[in-house]
């Protein structure tokens, strides 16, 4: 009778995973994981990229508009984050905040300098740095601009974009 009971317990089925099963299953995870990752990176990257061209294509626009409708650009408005002077209700909110890849924006116009600039700027600073990659701000100027971010449309001011409406 002792006989057939280990008998009977030997043929039992035996359910579940061994340890060293589950150890390859997230040794395969963790390795997928890690080749993902940079994919995902450069993805919501990519996202970023977007959302900010399109709001400067945007806020561009506005300020087109405020010029065929005053004769004159906006004033600028030197500090960060606010609205430029009759812009107020023009501007998305979005202007008050950080960019979409870090920074501030603020509007300069010039109506008095012999080149008749304006343009807007994203601020880097150390409370609002921008957090892209240079060579990932160069593919924003091959997008919007010439590839050199010393002409055009995009130009680089020491850590700091300037996006000109007028140059």
């Amino acid at each position: 009778m002792n006989q057939a009971l280990r008998s009977a317990q030997r043929e039992a089925p035996i359910s579940g995973f061994a340890l060293i099963e589950l150890a390859v299953v997230v040794t395969i995870i963790g390795i997928l994981a890690a080749l993902a990752l940079p994919y995902f990176k450069r993805a919501t990257q990519n996202t970023l990229i977007s959302r900010l061209e399109n709001d400067l294509r945007i806020y561009e626009q506005t300020f087109e508009t405020y010029e065929l409708e005053f004769g004159t650009m906006p004033p600028s408005q030197p500090t960060a984050g606010l609205f430029p002077i009759g812009l107020e209700d023009r501007l998305s909110h979005k202007w008050k905040y950080d960019s979409p890849i870090g920074g501030v924006y603020r509007w300069i116009y010039d109506e008095n300098s012999l080149d008749d600039y304006a343009y807007i700027e994203i601020l880097n600073s150390a409370d609002k740095p921008i957090t892209i990659a240079l060579s990932r701000l160069i593919e924003i100027d091959n997008d919007l601009d010439d590839g050199d971010t010393t002409t055009g449309k995009i130009r680089f001011q020491g850590l700091n974009i300037q996006y000109y409406v007028r140059r």
